[in-house]
């Protein structure tokens, strides 16, 4: 079973790779199997099994990634590459790189200039040693590059004798791809060494067949090739490679993140175990020995009288046997008991009667014992239940957006499409992409406000509910303001040339005409959250709106409650609905003055309000 992905593997990823090229890294996270890369437009993991896009976001934090985060937000990614045929990625960006080794130890360095800057593991070997401060030294070559070797040079390197270890140890090709060189090509290097050189051109271009094989309902390996070789209960074709890997290793790196997680509380369960084992041992060794010592001590007090009499020197029934300063004796039944030769008989029988109950106490202790510490090992289990449930649940699938989502979107109750600006750089995609001659552009009456556009509407509470949203994402907010004046335009009177002589900044334009205004709008927003089949989604509208987009909601007002804080709050209550997505729906402090439940339109009807666009 695949453990970490191949040279092959790590090519076909890194060709997908290559489409966030020109992206920013918006932020770097910590995860329990690694770091997540959150770019402008996808997502990358990084861990020891593989480096992918990706579309499982698991369990983040920013603890532990913020020198790396520090370093890389913001910075543009200019390349991806392979120096070589092995498994090592290299991403690269304007102020630096980052080098991820997916060999033995498993590392990720920082290099700017040369130098290492920062690293995940400080290594010291034969042939190298990094730290921060060094030089950065590539890991030995142990394979023939293959991007830069000829068919001959390949060809050479495969031993005929043996071709499947020649093509494992000389080329790095791994087992599977080396069996299913073979089944292709035969045993002939010269045609293994052709059809290996195909194989890797064709994933240089794009040109893969996502794979997972699976046996027995189990994924047991993963190519960016259609396999022949490997039989296989089923082969599970997938669009992108990183899909495939996705499917096949989140598992894996799911299973590495419980084990971190929940590593204390495994230990104190084997210590539990443990403890109830041993004492549950010791029970019934306590119970036989009470046992046997009050039967013992029954007899003695049978025998009492004749046992004084023959250490008095009488002739009994009993045997006497003298060892030292102890005494043994033979009752008439064949039991052999020792006694203290200068202590009273009678004394010794109560002693050993004593004895018996402290071990019969000691065992019905250790019962109790047991009893409360299965209680405890029951609640640890249930613990460490919770703790796994967590993990499972904290993994989000990315959703593939829909066009209007990248931007602020609502709908009114007329089910009229609603998109607003994010930022300055939104407001002017959306007027220069999205306004219309006809449609209408929002913006509340004071500088640093969202666009907000709409298809044409006379309806008056339409009207109202854009301006809503309008006054809702803008600077009046923040500063606590409670109502403003709120204007609309058709787009044809919207313009982003400046007058003569002036200058237009980002994000501002130029009203020409009369303006409408909706006087005195108050400043209201419902935040809320729905789900979609396996898919949450965090939703802003109207407050009249809100019942047509979420399960659940609150409308908020400006108050005094941070959004941060706010946003933990919900997603406590809510569940699903990302932390990260309620923060950013919330325009800044503010109070909870209601909440609700809607019945929400199915996320078809909301796609095909926005189809009209």
């Amino acid at each position: 079973m695949k453990k970490v992905v191949t040279a092959l593997d790590l090519l076909a990823s890194a060709v997908e790779m290559s489409n966030l090229i020109n992206n920013r890294v918006e932020n770097i996270y910590k995860t329990g199997a690694g770091f997540l890369f959150k770019f402008t437009s996808g997502f990358m993991t990084i861990t020891k099994f593989r480096a992918s896009l990706t579309g499982v976001i698991p369990e983040k934090s920013h603890e532990g990634a913020e020198t790396l985060r520090g370093l890389f937000r913001g910075e543009k990614l200019v390349k991806v590459y392979m120096p070589r045929f092995d498994r090592i990625l290299e991403l690269e960006f304007v102020s630096g790189k980052i080098i991820i080794e997916l060999i033995e130890p498993f590392n990720i360095v920082s290099v700017r200039d040369g130098k290492i800057v920062w690293l995940l593991h400080s290594y010291r070997g034969r042939d190298r040693e990094l730290k921060p401060g060094l030089s950065y030294v590539y890991p030995p070559a142990a394979f023939i590059d293959i991007f830069t070797a000829d068919v001959n040079a390949i060809e050479k390197a495969i031993d005929p004798g043996d071709v499947k270890k020649s093509l494992v140890r000389r080329l790095g090709t791994g087992p599977e791809l080396a069996e299913e060189l073979i089944a292709r090509a035969g045993s002939s290097p010269r045609a293994l060494a052709e059809t290996l050189k195909i194989i890797v051109d064709q994933i240089r271009i794009g040109k893969i067949e996502p794979t997972v094989c699976i046996k027995e309902n189990i994924p047991v390996t993963v190519l960016p090739i259609r396999l022949t070789a490997i039989q296989c209960d089923e082969l599970k074709q997938f669009t992108h490679f990183w899909e495939a890997l996705d499917y096949y290793f989140s598992p894996m790196e799911l299973g590495s993140t419980l084990i971190q997680e929940t590593q204390e509380l495994i230990q104190r369960r084997k210590k539990l175990e443990t403890t109830i084992a041993e004492l549950e041992k010791k029970i019934p060794e306590y119970k036989k020995e009470a046992s046997l010592l009050k039967t013992t001590a029954h007899k003695l007090l049978m025998y009492k009288s004749e046992i004084e009499d023959a250490l008095r020197g009488y002739e009994t029934s009993i045997r006497v046997v003298y060892v030292n300063k102890r005494v043994k004796i033979e009752l008439p039944d064949g039991t052999v008991v020792e006694l203290e030769k200068d202590i009273p008989v009678g004394r010794q029988i109560s002693r050993m009667f004593e004895h018996a109950k402290e071990l019969e106490e000691k065992a019905n202790k250790a019962a109790q014992v047991v009893e409360k510490l299965r209680r405890d090992l029951a609640k640890l289990e249930e613990e460490i239940h919770r703790a796994e449930e967590k993990v499972k649940s904290s993994v989000k699938i990315v959703v593939k957006r829909a066009w209007f989502e990248k931007f602020r979107w609502s709908i009114t109750t007329g089910k009229r499409p609603i998109i607003g600006g994010r930022d300055a750089s939104q407001n002017e995609t959306i007027v220069r992409k999205y306004l219309r001659e006809h449609y209408l552009f929002f913006h509340a009456d004071i500088p640093g406000a969202s666009v907000v556009v709409m298809p044409p509407s006379e309806d008056p509470l339409e009207l109202l509910q854009t301006a809503q949203f309008a006054a809702a994402y803008s600077k009046a907010w923040k500063i606590g303001i409670h109502s403003i004046d709120v204007y609309y335009v058709r787009g044809e009177q919207v313009s982003k040339h400046a007058p003569a002589g002036q200058y237009l900044a980002r994000g501002s334009f130029m009203i020409y005409g009369k303006r409408e205004y909706i006087r005195h709008v108050r400043l209201e927003l419902a935040v809320g959250c729905r789900k979609d089949g396996d898919i949450y989604r965090v939703v802003a509208a109207p407050p009249k709106s809100a019942q047509l987009l979420a399960d659940r909601y609150v409308i908020i007002s400006p108050g005094g409650v941070e959004k941060s804080k706010l946003g933990r709050e919900l997603a406590k209550k809510w569940g699903g609905c990302s932390l990260e997505e309620i923060v950013a729906a919330i325009p800044g402090p503010s109070q909870i003055a209601e909440e609700g439940r809607g019945s929400p339109l199915s996320w078809e009807e909301v796609e095909r309000v926005f189809a009209t666009w």
